[in-house]
C-alpha cells in the first residue's frame, strides 16, 4: 500500500479542526447495530447512518469545511460546482448557511428529487450536461471564467478533511472497530475517511464499494493506472463519473481492498433497506449493505461498520424497486 500523500489526504490535525468546525452545525451521525446482519455474519455490524444528515449524505461536511475555509470576500463572490446530487446539495446547503451564493452543474439525468432540494435552498442548477463528467468541465468553465472557487466533489485537502470526520466520529463511538465499508466513487469519503484511519487506527480494515456500472476507482486500482470507464445507467447515480491521478493515489493509498456489487443486488438491497428498516437510500448509499447481505466479505473481521449515506432517490424509482423486490 502506498503511503499517504499529504498533498492530497490532509492530515489528522486538519480533519480535527474540520470537527470543531462542525460541531455547532452538524451533530455526530447515529450509529445503529443491525441485528440480522450481525446474527448472518456471526460479527457485529453497525450502520453508520449518513442518510440522517440534512442534505442526506456525508457530503455536506466537506462542503461546510470547505466554506467556512473562505475569506467573506470569497464567500460574497460565489462558489460553483459539478454534482450527480449529493454534493450539489451540500454546497447548497453550506452556502445558504453562510449566506454566499452558488451555482451547481449537474447531469441532465440527475434525479429530480436532489435537483429540486438544490433550487429550494436557492441555488442556481444547470442540468444541461449530459453526464457527470460533461457537468464538471462546465462548472470549472464557470470557476476559471468569474473568478470564484470551484469545489470539486471528491479532491481538495478542506473538502477532504469536512468527509474525514466521520471517521473521528467512529473511533469515538466504536473504539473496537476492525473494519469498515465505505460507499466509493471518486474518493472523497474513502481518502477523508481513509487518511484518518491510517493514521490513528492503522489496524482498522477499510473496505471502498462500487456497483459494477460506477467502478472507475476499482478498475484503475487494479490496473495500477487510470482507466477510462464507460457512462452507463447506474442505481448508483452518486458514484459514477471518472477518476484521475489524485483519485487513484486516494484508492491505492486509503483502501485496503474495493469490492464491486452488480445492478441487480443493488436494487434488491435497496428495497431490503425500505422492507425492513423503512429506511429510503439510494443507491450510492445502499452499495455497502449490498456488498454485506451478497458475500462479498469472506471471513469479515468485527465489529463492522458499513456507512449508508445517500436517502435522495426518486420515490417512483423507490416504488419500483420494492415492488420488483417484494418482501
Amino acid at each position: 500500500m502506498l503511503p499517504l500523500d499529504p498533498t492530497i489526504v490532509p492530515a489528522v490535525s486538519a480533519v480535527r479542526s474540520a470537527a470543531e468546525r462542525l460541531r455547532s452545525f452538524l451533530p455526530p451521525s447515529r450509529l445503529v447495530r443491525h441485528d440480522g446482519l450481525s446474527q448472518t455474519l456471526g460479527v457485529d455490524v453497525w450502520f453508520k447512518l449518513e442518510l440522517e444528515n440534512p442534505t442526506g449524505s456525508f457530503k455536506v461536511r466537506g462542503a461546510y469545511n470547505v466554506l467556512a475555509g473562505l475569506s467573506a470576500e470569497e464567500r460574497a463572490r460565489g462558489v460553483v460546482a459539478s454534482s450527480a446530487g449529493n454534493h450539489g446539495l451540500g454546497v447548497a446547503y453550506a452556502a445558504h448557511a453562510f449566506g454566499a451564493p452558488a451555482m451547481l452543474y449537474v447531469p441532465v439525468n440527475a434525479p429530480q428529487v436532489k435537483k429540486d432540494g438544490i433550487r429550494a435552498l436557492g441555488t442556481t442548477v444547470n442540468d444541461e450536461a449530459a453526464d457527470y463528467d460533461v457537468a464538471m468541465v462546465m462548472a470549472k468553465a464557470h470557476a476559471a471564467r468569474e473568478g470564484i472557487r470551484f469545489i470539486n466533489p471528491c479532491l481538495g485537502l478542506d473538502l477532504l478533511a469536512g468527509q474525514g470526520t466521520v471517521a473521528l466520529e467512529l473511533l469515538e463511538q466504536l473504539p473496537a472497530m476492525q473494519t469498515v465499508l465505505i460507499c466509493t466513487g471518486g474518493g472523497g469519503l474513502l481518502g477523508g475517511m481513509g487518511g484518518v484511519l491510517r493514521q490513528l487506527a492503522p489496524h482498522v480494515r477499510v473496505i471502498g464499494v462500487q456497483s459494477e456500472e460506477t467502478a472507475a476507482m476499482t478498475r484503475s486500482v487494479r490496473a495500477g493506472r487510470v482507466v477510462d470507464t464507460p457512462v452507463t445507467p447506474t442505481l448508483a447515480d452518486g458514484l459514477a463519473g471518472q477518476i484521475d491521478n489524485e483519485a487513484l493515489h486516494i484508492g491505492q493509498a486509503c483502501a485496503d481492498d474495493l469490492l464491486l456489487v452488480t445492478e441487480e443486488q443493488l436494487g434488491d438491497t435497496i428495497a431490503w433497506l425500505h422492507h425492513t428498516t423503512g429506511m429510503a437510500v439510494e443507491g450510492a448509499g445502499a452499495v455497502t449493505v449490498a456488498a454485506l447481505r451478497h458475500g462479498y466479505l469472506t471471513a469479515p473481521a468485527g465489529p463492522l461498520v458499513a456507512v449508508v449515506s445517500g436517502r435522495n432517490i426518486d420515490r417512483s424509482r423507490l416504488e419500483a424497486l420494492t415492488t420488483r423486490y417484494p418482501r
